[in-house]
């Protein structure tokens, strides 16, 4: 059954449109490794309540750190 444009209501569709739009925005932070400061932070909250996490800058340079340390399958 085709569905008439006209038809759907426009709160329906920016609901649709608002869900579509999170699911790409998820997507594309885990493809490029953006959620990892958000998991970094979740989990230290949880698992060290009494520390404070590491600032989003110093996280990172702390991930590049030990990807130089320790280049695993890298290939360059």
């Amino acid at each position: 059954m085709a569905t008439d444009l006209a038809t759907i209501r426009p709160g329906a569709l920016l609901r649709a449109l608002g869900r579509g739009w999170r699911a790409v925005r998820w997507y594309v932070n885990g493809l490029t490794g953006q959620s990892r400061y958000a998991d970094y932070v979740a989990h230290e909250r949880v698992a060290h309540p009494d520390r404070a996490p590491l600032s989003e800058r110093d996280f990172w340079r702390r991930v590049y750190r030990d990807q130089d340390a320790n280049p695993g399958s890298r290939c360059c």
